[in-house]
């Protein structure tokens, strides 16, 4: 006797002819580890920045849940390689080394991304440059177009939420090389601290950076005075280096303000002692004009804040015997100093 097909398929399953299986439900996705701390997709995280863009960024805690417990932030603005991954590691590393706990303070990456990395279509990228210099994103990317320096507005509107993160009580937006240039133009820029809630802090540290924002046509001479220098270098004072020919988001901003908030602000010169090599150093003419290499650039800004006014507060802060490297910045005793001591 022939048996149908559909038969020994029903026999085979364990079920009734004719009923299909119940397929078991497919487990549920790990959870999110609160603190979250891998620097992978586990703590990847996309930062809105309105009319449906979105920054990808490394966190600890969701930027966009409550944390009652968090009374600390640490932005951390990675360098030329856009390596925000290794940047969120650092980050986390120099909380740690100093007895501090990633339950209280929260840590950021944000990734600025050039159409190198394959961003998605809804994700603003920059130019190779750009991004250091709080340009618009691209044009062949979403609309609208957003500056870097708006996106860091974002994150930073996020961080300052009451309802979200009703303990903070300090923010320190820190930068090494490349994000040094971005967090030193950044804090003399934003209007984020002005409009901050009473009783959060602010700092930016300022780490290794090729090159300065002055607030002046003033460059230090061969005899170590400032002096408007002579002809031969006619952009050495354009945006990023000096003041004049401003991008579009700082353009919103006139200069006296500029002035006034980076001579204001806590601003941590942090120089290793021994960066004093070429290697993807600003050779540009207005960079040279700042100094030989990245030691001497970030000391001879701190003496032009000394003569352009004797009230600023930045601070020099030396760190012996390192060089071009964020993480050793960063966990050195005078590092975890400038990020979070007083």
């Amino acid at each position: 006797m022939l048996v149908p097909f559909c038969a020994l398929l029903s026999a085979c399953s364990g079920g009734a002819p004719g009923v299909q299986p119940e397929m078991p439900d497919p487990p549920d996705p790990p959870a999110r580890p609160v603190p979250c701390a891998f620097a992978n997709a586990t703590c990847a995280e996309r930062i809105g920045l309105g009319d449906g863009l979105f920054l990808p960024a490394y966190t600890t805690h969701l930027l966009t849940a409550s944390a009652a417990d968090v009374t600390a932030a640490l932005i951390v603005v990675h360098g030329n390689n856009r390596d925000a991954d290794n940047y969120f590691e650092s980050g986390m590393q120099a909380v740690t080394s100093g007895g501090g706990t990633l339950g209280t303070t929260l840590v950021v990456a944000p990734h600025f991304q050039t159409s190198d990395d394959d961003p998605d279509s809804d994700e603003p990228f920059w130019s190779s440059a750009g991004w250091k210099r709080g340009h618009l994103s691209r044009p062949e990317g979403p609309s609208p177009r957003v500056s870097s320096y708006a996106a860091l507005d974002r994150v930073l509107q996020l961080l300052l939420d009451g309802g979200r993160f009703p303990a903070m009580r300090q923010i320190v937006v820190a930068g090494h090389s490349a994000g040094g240039q971005v967090v030193h133009r950044y804090a003399a820029t934003s209007g984020e601290e002005n409009s901050a809630r009473a009783g959060v802090e602010f700092r930016y540290v300022v780490t290794n950076p090729s090159t300065y924002l002055y607030l002046g046509p003033e460059r230090a001479g061969e005899d170590g005075a400032f002096a408007t220098p002579g002809a031969g270098c006619d952009d050495y004072d354009d945006w990023h280096y000096g003041l004049r020919d401003r991008p579009n988001y700082p353009d919103g901003v006139d200069a006296d303000t500029i002035r006034a908030r980076l001579v204001r602000r806590d601003v941590r010169i942090l120089l290793g002692d021994a960066d004093t090599l070429s290697a993807s150093l600003d050779v540009s003419c207005g960079a040279n004009l700042q100094g030989e290499n990245r030691f001497v650039r970030g000391r001879t800004l701190v003496r032009f804040m000394d003569a352009f006014d004797s009230e600023h507060a930045h601070t020099e802060m030396i760190v012996p015997g390192v060089g071009h490297s964020s993480r050793s910045m960063w966990i050195s005793v005078v590092g975890r100093e400038a990020l979070f001591g007083n």
